[in-house]
């Protein structure tokens, strides 16, 4: 059997494991999974549930681009928007001086 040089996709995994969004990309597909093996079952308690279920999720996720700022380029402008609507503090940003 002939050796394989795993070199390359081991430097693309810790390359993941370097970056701070990779934990949002595991939580959305978890997510994702969950949802889809659920379906039937939320499907069964109410139809009108599988829909609020997943605005639900949607949500949590971009109120999570809104704090970390790790949304994707194409959704860049409707996070600026809604930042400049509801002023939440993102993770980079400093935390306002407190008057004593």
């Amino acid at each position: 059997m002939k050796n394989v040089d795993l070199t390359p996709y081991w430097n693309q995994v810790h390359r993941l494991f370097a970056e701070q969004h990779f934990l949002t990309i595991v939580c959305g597909f978890v997510v994702v999974l969950m949802v889809l093996s659920f379906y039937r079952f939320l499907k069964s308690v109410s139809p009108m549930l599988v829909p609020v279920f997943l605005l639900l999720v949607i949500f949590i996720l971009f109120m999570h681009w809104t704090q970390t700022r790790t949304e994707p380029a194409a959704l860049k402008p409707a996070v600026d928007w809604f930042l400049r609507v509801v002023p939440l503090p993102t993770v980079g940003a400093p935390a306002p001086a407190q008057r004593h």
